[in-house]
């Protein structure tokens, strides 16, 4: 047997976790995989939509743990360029680290969608939406707006977001009309019709009302102003924002900035380099595609190290989990929602092959915040 090939992971999302999972159970011994990362916990994003109505703990998961259990170095930095010619990563410090492989999850940038409205894109916005919440006037009707623009691919959240602050006021019988304002042409309209549809009653039965086709530009005096059709006041506008590509200097990408990879996540034009998840070109940015992608880069990554594995290629399949604050509902493409009740929660919210469980199996790394 060979030396054992260096394999460099950058990021630290769930693309980059999944592929060092399946990396440590495919390829074994055969590589030495190191984390880079600028963080030293991994939070679970998707669990973060229901921490400002006080439904959720936050959920951040020591990344040192983690390393000394699977068997990985970690090493703490951020990424400043890539070498490919002498297959090494510069560090923001002035640091260099060598690879034979090396697999890019660097996600994407969140920027606001809608100026004026407050953004939500994870742990960050918790505290803003929360407090934007406890300044709601108890005594007056009041139009809560959750808005998924032009530019947001992945809308879930804004569902979920509408459905929390429906029952979050309902439980404190505040006077408060919760919307779906989104460009969609139907309810999470990249699920199909059948969810569409169920969606759609699932809001009608919260009192939710929903907006469909609606381009939101702006939150300005108290109106949501929407392209082409005037506005709509509310009291508040929670929004999901747009992400823009962070360019890696030293390698290819669009017009953009995103990189553009085959169906193993090679980046394209460049050997023993791979990206996964938010950075890539692939439209949809999800927790559970990123993982897919990241699944498909660590085994053709296994199978040129010498495993005896046989390369899978990324072979897309949507689900999704939607979080209600009664209970969750299980999301397939062309499929009704699914009841979720008794199911493991909030392992089963990403979708991911490798993470899902081990995280599920290790509550142990949670640390506090």
């Amino acid at each position: 047997m060979g030396a054992e090939k260096r394999v460099l992971v950058v990021g630290g999302g769930p693309a980059a976790l999944e592929g060092v999972l399946a990396l440590r159970r495919l390829a074994g011994s055969r590589v030495d995989v190191t984390l880079l990362c600028d963080q030293d916990v991994f939070v679970y994003r998707p669990a973060t939509v229901a921490e400002p109505f006080g439904l959720g703990e936050p959920l951040r998961y020591s990344l040192e743990a983690i390393a000394g259990d699977v068997g990985f170095s970690w090493r703490r930095g951020r990424l400043r360029a890539v070498d490919v010619p002498a297959r090494q990563v510069g560090l923001e410090d002035g640091g260099t680290l060598e690879y034979d492989a090396l697999l890019l999850a660097l996600g994407a940038a969140a920027v606001d969608a809608v100026p004026g409205a407050i953004r939500f894109a994870g742990a960050r916005d918790v505290a803003r939406v929360r407090g934007a919440l406890d300044e709601l006037s108890p005594g007056a009707p009041s139009r809560i707006a959750c808005v998924a623009a032009p530019g947001t691919s992945w809308t879930l959240p804004v569902y979920e977001l509408a459905l929390l602050a429906a029952r979050w006021a309902s439980e404190r019988r505040l006077a408060v009309e919760a919307w779906v304002v989104t460009h969609e042409a139907r309810a999470l309209d990249v699920f199909g019709e059948q969810a569409s549809r169920s969606i759609g009653e699932l809001l009608e039965r919260a009192s939710v009302r929903l907006w469909t086709g609606s381009r939101a530009v702006s939150l300005q005096d108290g109106r949501l102003l929407l392209a082409d059709e005037g506005g709509l006041p509310v009291d508040l506008a929670i929004a999901l924002p747009a992400l823009v590509a962070r360019p890696v200097p030293g390698l290819p990408a669009n017009a953009d900035g995103f990189v553009e990879v085959d169906d193993f996540g090679r980046v394209l034009g460049i050997d023993h380099v791979y990206a996964a998840g938010d950075m890539t070109a692939r439209p949809l940015k999800q927790g559970g595609l990123a993982a897919q992608q990241a699944d498909a880069a660590a085994s053709a990554i296994a199978a040129w190290s010498g495993a005896p594995v046989v390369p899978e290629p990324y072979r897309p399949v949507l689900r999704g989990l939607l979080v209600t604050g009664a209970g969750s509902r299980g999301l397939r493409r062309d499929a009704p929602l699914e009841s979720m009740d008794g199911a493991p929660w909030p392992s089963q919210k990403l979708a991911a092959r490798e993470l899902a469980p081990y995280l599920a199996d290790h509550p142990e790394f949670l640390v506090g915040t």
